[in-house]
């Protein structure tokens, strides 16, 4: 059994190393950054996020088109029905 622990952090995911007997931090080494990406590849991922978000935003708009139609046909058919029953309308202003 070793006498250290080394845990990873969640939150910055830096490495520590913990000494298991008198509970010491011996060693925190932060998480090794990215080397910066070239111009090219800045640039082309742009136009990646881009284009995902012009999909997105499309895929919303249809969604919102859509769901005014289906919520149209539910009012219609709800009227439908409230025009065949025979149950008397009571406006819920009127109980009091």
């Amino acid at each position: 059994m070793s006498n250290n622990i080394e845990i990873t952090c969640p939150d910055c995911e830096a490495t520590i190393v913990i000494d298991r007997v008198s509970g010491e931090v011996l060693l925190h080494k932060p998480k090794e950054k990215k080397t910066s990406l070239s111009l090219e590849a800045m640039v082309s991922n742009l136009e990646a996020q881009k284009s995902e978000a012009a999909k997105r935003f499309d895929k919303q708009i249809e969604s919102q088109k859509d769901r005014a139609r289906i919520l149209e046909e539910r009012f219609k058919e709800a009227m439908e029905r409230a025009e065949k029953s025979d149950e008397k309308f009571v406006n819920p202003m009127d109980m009091d």
